[in-house]
This record gives C-alpha cells, structure tokens and sequence, in this order.
C-alpha cells in the first residue's frame, strides 16, 4: 500500500547506519554465497536498520534470515521470526480469502458489488450498476486511488466517500491502482460470512498454512514479541517513527495491514508456488491461485505506477496485474510479484511458477529500494541469468524524485515574503473546513498563531504566514514533512476554501468557531 502520494521519496543517503548484523545461520544455497555481503551492502546504501529474507525453492525453504536490528539504538536482532508490516502485500491474502468463497459456491468473481454490498455507490451510475468483484480486484474501475483522502482522514467511512470521487479514466479501460477499492472488496467476506476480514483469514488462510506468528490488527502487533519497529528519514536522517495512525491501519488491515515474518512468508509462497496446497493438504484450490495470477489488465509506460514497477523489475517485454499480483515476464519466465509499503516499512514478495522459486524481503525502512535490488540478485542467481546489479538504476531514481522535490521546494522557498502578515486578523481563519470525499480539517487560533488539524491526528501542523493567504504548514510528526495552505477569500473577504495543493486535499468553510480571546488575535 504506497503513501504520501504528494511526498517525494526523503531516501537521502548521507548518514551511513553501522554494517548490518550477519545471519544468525548460515545455510545458503551455493549459488547464493556472497548474498549476505551483498545484503549488508545495501542495507547500508538504502538506510535499512533491519531485513529479513525468505527463499523458496522447488518446494522447501532453502533460506529463511534476519539481518540487523529491529530498532536503531537498540541491541533487538531481526530473525526469521520478526514481524514486519508487509504492506500491500496483504493484497493477495484478501483475494485468497476471497477465493475460498468463490471455491464454496458462495460467491463468483463476477458478482456485481452491489449485490453483496448494498450501499455501495460510485459517481457514475453506470459503472455503480455493472463495477463486480474482479473490476475492485484489479485495479480497472477507472477510478484512482484517492491518495491523502483516505491517508490524512479518518477512513472509516472512506468507501461511502468513493460516491464523490470523479473517475479518471473510462470504466475497464485503463490499470490504475485503487487501496480503496480493496477495501469495499474485502468487504464481501463479513457480507457473506458474518466474520470479520481478520477472522476469516486466520481461520482459512494463516492457520491451515502454520502462519502463527502472523497478525493483523493493531492489538495483535501490540502484543506481540520480536516486532521490528519502522523507520524513516526525518531531517535526512534515518529515524524510529511510528506506526501509522492504528486506527485508520485497522480500517485498511485486507489492502495493507498484515504483519509477518520470513518464516511465515516462506509457508505462504510453498503453498503459492504448489497451486494451492500445502504440506500436501490444499489450503486454495488450484483454479484461485491460477486466477490470481492470471493476467486481467496491461499496464501502460508512462504513468506513475507503470514506470515505478518497471523501474523495480526491469526486464519485461509486458506488464499486468492479475488479481493482488503483478504478472510480467523475464527473459522466458513469468514473474508473479507485488511490492508493499507503509509508514517506515517496505516488502517485495517474487515468484517464478516455472523455476517453483519464491523470495520474500521484509525492511525496517520507509520505502527502501533495497529489496529490490536484493530481488534481482536473487533471480539471477537462481535462474542463472547474466549478472546484473540493479542497485545504480534504483538509487538514481530515488536521486531523480529527490532533485525534482529539491527543485519544487525551492521554487516555493522563493514565493516567501520576508516578515509577511496575513491580509486579514488570523481569527478570521478560525474554523471548521471540510469535502465529502476528502473529509474534514480544522483551523484553530493557540497561543497566538493558526493550527491546522485534519481528520488522522499526525497530520497536526503549525501555520507560518508566507504570502498573501497562504501559509507554511509545518507537521509536529516531522516524518511528515511540511506541506502549504492556502485560503481563499470570497467576496466579503471572508475564508472560504482552504486547499492543501501539494496533497490534493480541498476543503470548504463550514463553521467559524468562537472569537478567541483579544490577546489571542493579535
């Protein structure tokens, strides 16, 4: 699940974290020695503090280790059984789930969502009508992702607010990725079942699979031991965060939310890469994994996820999504693979069906590339493909996005006005803002300057006038970054709109609050 849409990537290498820690063993196929100095190579271009690896081939785990700590400044190892947040990773175990039904009778994969889920509407009352389960599974509604909507906002409403969203692109027509339709998706299985999303899929899919250190509610990651905390870059140094604001992780559990370890992830990719059984016993039948990986929608070039996936695995001659996976090719073999990332971690699970290969890497480290690069070794290795390290093409384009944000970030720096004051008395912009697709934002007067408040309390920001009606907003969460706002007035020189440009967010005025005390408004 990718986030903070408007943010170029803060991957700045500067501050070189200590060697990572070898493999607490060290049985390596080999035709992987030299793997770990390679592992540890790009943990420390990437910034990762802790990484774990699982390998999966004809059948058995030939590698399952941790490298590294679980939280910088502690002495805490990652091992194989550390739990990471897996990202959109967890994608595929919503489909899985979702298969069971559609095994049982239960469900179809063309079941119109309306069907299931009553209330469900979109903007277009065309595609309201016809939208079924598989148009939400691979990503061809022709609606995007609505980013900061959902990330900035309380989401527990978020798919009644997909009703306000406009389409970008003609319904069945185009890929373009969408968390939120994931999130109606996984809806079906409580529809169905009664369950909860996380019963059910402890109780189908991780507990026949022996997944028994996987999680997937914030209670459960809270309880549990041998946890690698996330990590970011906070004034371009790598840091402990937090995790993302539990709440809303627990709204969004089925599209990325799922912690596990290299251990468990080598059990779920055994059973992937053995058309659905496991340790002999089906857990999915064959005609679920064969319809997750079969190509559903072609991914174009020149769109934001169309380069970044072909940036992460060059190679192809083609580039699909199935259903939770991308499906590609790779010098005479399908590649079936997905990327997951959220705040201050990052994973990349690759299977090859043919060669039964399977590799899973799990980082510590906000969208840290160096799983990537991890994966290529990998494949070339075990495929015996020509060498190739892919590490300078994945740093230079993070050192890409990082110039053109510098670039913007100066042009913006430029707009400031020495010792600027609002046109009007800071009181005036005192109130309640909010969109029906975007959610809602607060302005308040304290201690004698503006806060902008949105609906996830991360997002809490000091406002510092810098010209005319707009303001620098500064995040207390300083993995966040900043961000500007701006006011405008209508025609009785009254705030009436306050928009986030560089997030995408819009607000309308709703309410002004009380005028705060005279001593507030100076």
């Amino acid at each position: 699940m990718r986030t903070r849409p408007w943010v170029s990537l803060l991957l700045i290498l500067i501050t070189p974290l200590a060697l990572a820690t070898p493999p607490q063993s060290a049985s390596v196929p080999v035709n992987l020695q030299g793997l770990d100095a390679y592992v540890q190579q790009v943990m420390h271009d990437w910034h990762v503090p802790g990484l774990s690896i699982a390998i999966v081939k004809d059948g058995k785990v030939v590698l399952a280790h941790g490298y590294g700590v679980r939280e910088l400044g502690k002495p805490g190892k990652v091992d194989a059984d550390t739990l990471f947040d897996i990202g959109s990773n967890s994608k595929a175990f919503t489909v899985a789930a979702l298969g069971t039904l559609v095994s049982a009778g239960k469900l179809e994969w063309n079941t119109p969502v309306t069907e299931e889920l009553k209330d469900f509407k979109l903007e277009s009352p065309y595609v309201t009508q016809n939208i079924t389960l598989r148009d939400l599974l691979t990503h061809r509604t022709g609606y995007c992702d609505p980013g900061a909507a959902w990330y900035t906002s309380d989401a527990s409403d978020i798919v009644r607010r997909m009703r306000f969203q406009k389409p970008q692109y003609g319904f069945r027509t185009t890929f373009c990725y969408n968390n939120v339709q994931y999130l109606a998706a996984s809806r079906f299985i409580p529809a169905i079942t009664g369950q909860s999303w996380n019963d059910y899929v402890a109780a189908h899919v991780l507990q026949p699979l022996g997944m028994t250190r996987t999680v997937s509610t914030d209670v459960g990651v809270a309880a549990a031991t041998d946890v690698a905390a996330p990590h970011g870059m906070v004034d371009d140094k790598p840091a402990v965060i937090h995790r993302y604001w539990p709440h809303n992780m627990d709204v969004f559990a089925a599209v990325g939310g799922i912690w596990s370890s290299a251990n468990d992830m080598g059990r779920w990719m055994q059973m992937l890469l053995a058309d659905g059984k496991y340790d002999g016993k089906p857990v999915l039948d064959s005609k679920v994994v064969n319809a997750m990986m079969t190509p559903h929608m072609l991914i174009q070039a020149g769109t934001g996820v169309g380069d970044e996936i072909r940036t992460w695995m060059p190679g192809g001659t083609f580039y699909t999504y199935g259903m939770g996976l991308f499906v590609q090719d790779d010098r005479g073999h399908e590649i079936v693979w997905h990327a997951g990332d959220i705040d201050g971690m990052a994973s990349a699970v690759v299977l090859v069906p043919d060669a039964q290969l399977g590799i899973a890497v799990m980082e510590n480290m906000d969208h840290a590339d160096a799983r990537f690069a991890i994966v290529a070794r990998v494949l070339q290795a075990m495929l015996d493909l020509p060498q190739h390290d892919l590490e300078p093409a994945l740093l230079a384009a993070v050192h890409k996005d990082e110039a053109e944000g510098a670039a913007m970030d100066k042009k913006l720096t430029a707009t400031r006005v020495p010792g600027s004051k609002p046109p009007l008395p800071l009181a005036d912009y005192v109130g309640n803002y909010a969109d029906k697709l975007d959610g809602e934002a607060r302005v308040a007067l304290e201690h004698g300057h503006l806060v902008l408040r949105l609906g996830n309390p991360d997002f809490t920001g000091d406002l510092e006038p810098w010209h005319d009606n707009t303001f620098h907003v500064t995040w207390r969460y300083g993995f966040y970054g900043d961000a500007y706002a701006t006011f405008d007035v209508n025609a009785l020189k009254q705030p009436a709109r306050l928009t986030l440009a560089g997030m995408g967010l819009h607000f309308d005025r709703t309410t002004s609050t009380a005028t705060p005390d005279r001593a507030d408004s100076k």
